[in-house]
């Protein structure tokens, strides 16, 4: 992401002012908010293709808070647009709201690609968001299996609903598809962060399956296209998503969140907090 730019997008507030009395009822509301900044955001009165397409989230003039050309949340006080914000139910805690944006993203994943109960769904990276799509797709009725290189997170897998949590060995395309009747996965969500992520997904997946792709991670990737033509498999993927039903799975009770969960520094230790965050909890940030 291009610097200088206050980093951070996952996020939970109080509002304290409003620029306009359209918005007067936020203030003092605990609240969430959509990160791109689009045409509805700036109520423009001449929104882009995108947005006139309904396709927001790819506002061709977006801002992204804390990503791209919008300041983020590493700070005490930050501006964002009035028409972003979500309100927080009060039954859910500042520890939980915070995780509103990746379940967002979470979610998105099964509305791009719909499962259905039974389906058969490999979760390829069990980090934070992994541990997620995990739960949702559990939910969802899906048998399904885990991967990652990290015992505890393998460990952390099983708790929240995975059938099986397997480690990524030259074994493993062998060990699926003797879960799933010798074809392979229905489904393969590839959240590893990694561009080995792809051409692994590959070899999960069943014949005219698909594989989801979550990771973002700036690096080029190779997969055999031949492989994927003679299989038919289909490739699908998705980033941002609905804060709404994100708000309500929270306020629903429906996820275990505690095991994803940190420790707390305040932002002048923000170098230690970074630090920490490079394991496998989410670690919150609070104003001194």
């Amino acid at each position: 992401m291009p610097l200088p730019l206050v980093l951070g997008h996952e996020w939970v507030g109080v509002v304290d002012a409003v620029g306009s009395d359209l918005y007067a009822q936020l203030i003092g509301q605990r609240v969430v908010g959509e990160i791109n900044i689009t045409c509805r955001s700036r109520h423009s009165e001449d929104p882009c293709a995108a947005c006139r397409a309904a396709l927001e989230s790819h506002c061709q003039v977006r801002t992204v808070m804390g990503i791209v050309g919008a300041d983020g949340v590493f700070a005490s006080d930050v501006l964002v647009p009035a028409a972003n914000l979500r309100p927080v139910p009060h039954t859910v805690l500042d520890e939980h709201a915070v995780f509103v944006e990746p379940l967002a993203a979470a979610l998105q994943t099964f509305e791009i690609t719909p499962t259905y109960p039974g389906e058969r769904v490999v979760v390829l990276g069990a980090g934070r968001l992994g541990a997620l799509i995990v739960q949702v797709a559990k939910l969802r009725g899906a048998h399904v299996v885990a991967v990652s290189r990290s015992g505890e997170k393998r460990r952390r897998a099983k708790k929240l609903g995975a059938r099986e949590a397997l480690p990524v060995s030259p074994k493993l395309p062998a060990q699926v598809r003797d879960l799933f009747d010798g074809l392979g996965a229905d489904l393969v969500v590839e959240a590893t962060g990694s561009p080995e992520g792809l051409p692994m997904a590959l070899e999960l997946v069943r014949p005219r399956g698909t594989i989801s792709i979550k990771t973002t991670c700036g690096l080029p990737s190779s997969i055999d296209t031949t492989r994927m033509v003679v299989n038919e498999v289909q490739i699908a993927s998705s980033r941002c998503g609905p804060f709404g039903k994100a708000l309500n799975w929270l306020r629903d009770g429906r996820l275990k969140l505690s095991g994803l969960l940190g420790e707390r520094f305040p932002f002048s230790r923000i170098e230690a907090a970074m630090v920490a965050a490079r394991g496998s909890r989410k670690v919150l940030l609070e104003p001194d």
